[in-house]
């Protein structure tokens, strides 16, 4: 009976609640991961090399990753088709692709092939409206990056939120 009430002593001393000020507030969190959409259009030229090119200000973390896509009409429903870049298509006479590379300042959207690409339909070479997808790299490894509406859902971005850059910028 002793070693009974000298346990419950001792593990009272465990049970015990300290009482004091409430301590200052920690630094504030982030709210959530950031991504980005810029909407834009670009038309591709002898004069501009087949390319054009985009500022991102402010430059994007090193570790950020960017998809890109086409839009490539709608669907029975008045819903755009994206398709994801790069993308290759036939042609009479060879192919033509449209591609892009990166930098945490920039990107270029090309215009390349095994066809002459001034005789491609003018609906080919101009005008043509893309979207990039920042995504931060914490996503990047879990969200389908060939499907633009998951990678919208992953980041949190809804279509009002698109940065619409629809003006050639080079």
């Amino acid at each position: 009976m002793r070693k009974l009430a000298w346990m419950l002593i001792c593990s009272s001393l465990f049970f015990q609640a300290c009482e004091g000020p409430v301590g200052p507030q920690g630094p504030p969190g982030e709210d959530g991961l950031i991504g980005e959409v810029h909407e834009v259009k670009a038309s591709f030229t002898a004069a501009n090399q087949y390319a054009a090119d985009f500022d991102l200000n402010p430059a994007i973390p090193a570790s950020d990753k960017i998809i890109g896509f086409i839009l490539e009409g709608e669907d029975n429903f008045g819903n755009d088709n994206w398709e994801p870049l790069p993308q290759t298509f036939f042609y009479s006479g060879g192919t033509f692709v449209y591609t892009f590379n990166f930098s945490r300042t920039g990107f270029t959207i090309f215009l390349d092939g095994t066809t002459s690409l001034a005789n491609l339909p003018a609906n080919k070479r101009t005008d043509r409206i893309f979207r990039f997808v920042i995504i931060p790299a914490a996503l990047v490894n879990k969200v389908n990056t060939n499907d633009m509406n998951a990678i919208l859902q992953a980041i949190k971005v809804d279509k009002a939120q698109i940065q619409s850059h629809l003006e050639q910028l080079n």
